[in-house]
């Protein structure tokens, strides 16, 4: 509903959007293919006969399919949270109950990549839940715009069936005249098609006949309608067909036969044919190494390659199949909650590479032991494994005490003893505790006794007792035993000053 100088204006808003605008009820029927040089096929006819165009969509749709997929709760104010238990994400999980998860998923993807759209229906419970969902091809599925655009979906297998918009998930991808209907990717290579479909036309023919010549036969005689018709099943029948390829050829009549090369025009018909695999590929966006040609391979490891595909190719696929699913399902389930591929997998490196990167993530609080182990499809390891752990002898920058401060100053710049205090104050440290007099003078810090001084604050920091920390290193240590009672009275010294 649009006001126009103060009146309401019942119209169709999606025609602003259309090169032939039609505000009132409108039908939009399928396109289901595209002419060719002599003959009319559908896009499913191309996909089914034009290897290019199946090995190409076909790899798209097992890349896609092959991902397990989650729903992720995104309420939590401490980030997104995987969730196993909603109806939303159960249904996610097996979403058709006619077909596996797999081909359901390859089938939104091949009938999309191949028509530009697909269509499924919600299967609703007595309850009006989704539980599952129907596919329905897009040739078979007219859409019908009230005035008001309201939209409705006619199964013309049915023809009394209507679907409300309510009913449908629509998949479709940009179309530059309308939005009710997609674009086959099919389309821009109407051309590159046909030239495909001719060349293979010529090359069945050639076989046939064994066309385009390769002799010329000449006589100085005048052979006539009847003597030329006579010569021509002769050499059809000896050498005609792929049967008799590379037969002998028996002449009369003073026939001569004349070998012929092909010329630089005929030589482009190769050429012909890898232009039209590489302008498949190109509408298709992904690489032909990709799909197993590898004439043009470069000395990537294959490896790489399998994680390229996913981030050039791929991902814009499956962010607008997650889009389409939150935005005509989702809603219809309670908290917000969104779809996704995981494509992780995927992305990840070796195991040469993922265990030192696994290890990293733990110790710096990153990940969970838990989540790691799924990388290497290792079974439950219990609660503890999904905890957050760190190295607690980390601090944030600038929060080293004041005390430990000065005394790692003062061991660089003071070589003298210096002086204790005659008497402790009090500190908020709990340890160490002093059980007797101080000495009265401590030797100078040394470099080792530094370096044990910061090994026992590593200590303390990590919730150890103060005689373990200081045994522990005497015990491992004997030779330096002098240098760690040097750390331990020079650490009591700040810890009492």
């Amino acid at each position: 509903m649009i006001t126009v100088n103060g009146y309401s204006q019942s119209l169709a808003v999606q025609a602003f959007a259309e090169t032939s605008p039609q505000f009132s009820e409108a039908f939009f029927a399928p396109k289901t293919g595209l002419q060719l040089a002599h003959n009319f096929a559908t896009y499913g006819v191309m996909y089914s006969v034009q290897p290019h165009v199946f090995s190409v969509i076909e790899k798209i749709a097992n890349l896609v399919a092959r991902l397990g997929v989650s729903v992720w709760d995104v309420r939590n104010e401490k980030g997104d949270k995987k969730d196993f238990s909603s109806p939303y994400a159960k249904l996610m999980k097996k979403p058709c109950f006619t077909v596996d998860t797999f081909h359901f998923y390859h089938w939104i993807v091949t009938t999309f990549e191949i028509y530009g759209e697909a269509y499924l229906v919600k299967n609703r419970n007595q309850d009006g839940k989704i539980v599952s969902f129907i596919p329905m091809h897009p040739t078979m599925t007219q859409v019908r715009r009230h005035q008001n655009g309201v939209l409705h979906y006619q199964f013309m297998g049915l023809p009394n069936l209507w679907l409300p918009e309510s009913e449908v998930v629509p998949f479709r991808s940009y179309n530059p005249h309308n939005t009710m209907r997609g674009m086959s990717r099919l389309e821009p290579l109407r051309l590159t098609l046909m030239n495909e479909d001719q060349a293979r036309r010529a090359t069945s023919n050639w076989w046939e006949n064994m066309g385009r010549p390769s002799f010329v036969l000449s006589t100085p005689k005048k052979l006539g309608v009847q003597g030329r018709a006579n010569l021509k099943a002769g050499v059809k029948a000896s050498s005609g067909g792929t049967e008799n390829a590379g037969g002998v050829l028996v002449l009369e009549d003073d026939v001569t036969a004349t070998k012929m090369q092909l010329d630089a025009e005929e030589m482009q018909y190769i050429q012909t044919r890898k232009l039209n695999r590489g302008e498949v590929c190109m509408v298709y966006d992904i690489n032909p190494e990709h799909i197993q040609i590898i004439d043009q391979l470069t000395s990537r490891p294959q490896a790489g390659n399998s994680g390229e595909v996913y981030k050039t190719s791929i991902d814009f696929r499956l962010k607008a199949i997650q889009s389409v699913f939150d935005f005509h399902v989702a809603s219809e389930f309670n908290g917000d909650r969104e779809f996704r591929f995981n494509v992780s997998q995927q992305l990840r490196g070796d195991i040469e590479t993922l265990a030192p990167a696994a290890v990293q993530l733990v110790q710096s609080a990153i990940a969970k032991p838990a989540e790691v182990r799924e990388w290497f499809d290792f079974d439950d390891a219990g609660t503890l494994a999904n905890e957050l752990y760190a190295n607690q002898a980390l601090q944030p920058l600038g929060a080293l005490s004041e005390s430990a401060k000065a005394s790692v100053d003062q061991g660089n710049s003071q070589s003298e003893p210096r002086e204790l205090p005659a008497a402790p104050n009090a500190t908020n440290r709990e340890s160490p505790k002093v059980t007797g007099d101080l000495p009265k003078r401590v030797p100078a810090l040394t470099d080792k006794a530094k370096s044990y001084m910061n090994d026992i604050f590593a200590g303390l920091g990590r919730g150890k007792e103060w005689n373990d920390v200081a045994h522990h290193l005497m015990e491992r240590n004997p030779l330096d035993r002098k240098d760690i009672q040097v750390a331990c009275l020079h650490i009591l010294m700040d810890t009492h000053a």
